[in-house]
């Protein structure tokens, strides 16, 4: 599977001029193993050198940007993301989609497609919460939004094949994305922010989709820059988002 089909990797990007160069010679090096890929990013407003960083590996790597002038929010930039995977790719082409603020080891892209070999519509999640997991030096307020998250999520929409909800670390092949855009319809009004990586969940589950989850390695210690997280307002977001889903 390594090589017989092109892996695209999605990166929403805001004010990650150090991170995206680490990012992208991550992702030049991954291609010793992986032959196919194309990368595709939303510059989502940035008003730092992220956009002109990214166009410096448009002659080492296949590489797609979408420019945002004003910022959207994460959720827009996920959608956009999958939109534009959902009209380009072909066959049996896979979407992988991580944060590009050098906390996600792409070498883990290997082990997704491993754990889903001769398998087709389905999800793989990088998650906390599977034995072998590593997660080092993620903030306080982080760590206890993603366990009360694990927490809250398991009792509302467990599922069989989740743990993690939130992460942002998935791979998806191209019928699960097929299947994600017949479940929204046209007028479709994506999540604003972080909550977005629940709601892209919670409407696979309406479908016959294959969840599978591996370990993740998650080190904030080579993030260049802070979170660009508001905790209080994710939590709200998602308390929302729970109300409008819960009997969906």
């Amino acid at each position: 599977m390594l090589n017989n089909c092109t892996i695209w990797i999605g990166l929403p990007a805001f004010n990650e001029e150090k991170a995206i160069k680490k990012v992208l010679e991550s992702i030049i090096s991954l291609k010793k193993k992986i032959n196919k890929i194309k990368v595709i990013i939303v510059n989502d407003g940035s008003k730092d050198k992220t956009l002109l960083n990214a166009k410096k590996f448009q002659k080492k790597l296949n590489i797609k940007i979408i420019n945002n002038k004003k910022n959207k929010g994460l959720g827009n930039t996920l959608y956009t993301l999958i939109l534009f995977f959902k009209k380009k790719s072909i066959g049996n082409d896979k979407l992988v989609l991580m944060d590009c603020d050098n906390t996600h080891n792409p070498n883990q892209i290997i082990t997704m497609l491993r754990k889903v070999e001769k398998k087709d519509n389905f999800v793989v999640i990088a998650s906390r919460f599977q034995k072998g997991s590593l997660v080092k030096n993620v903030p306080f307020l982080r760590n206890l939004l993603s366990l009360t998250a694990f927490i809250i999520f398991n009792i509302f929409f467990m599922t069989k094949g989740i743990r993690d909800f939130t992460s942002g670390y998935r791979l998806y092949d191209k019928k699960t994305i097929e299947n994600f855009f017949s479940i929204i319809g046209n007028k479709y009004l994506p999540a604003a922010g972080f909550e977005m990586q629940l709601e892209i969940l919670l409407k696979l589950r309406k479908t016959n989709i294959n969840f599978f989850e591996i370990p993740i390695i998650l080190d904030y210690k080579k993030k260049p820059t802070a979170s660009k997280m508001n905790v209080v307002k994710t939590i709200f977001n998602y308390l929302k988002l729970i109300i409008l889903r819960i009997f969906d």
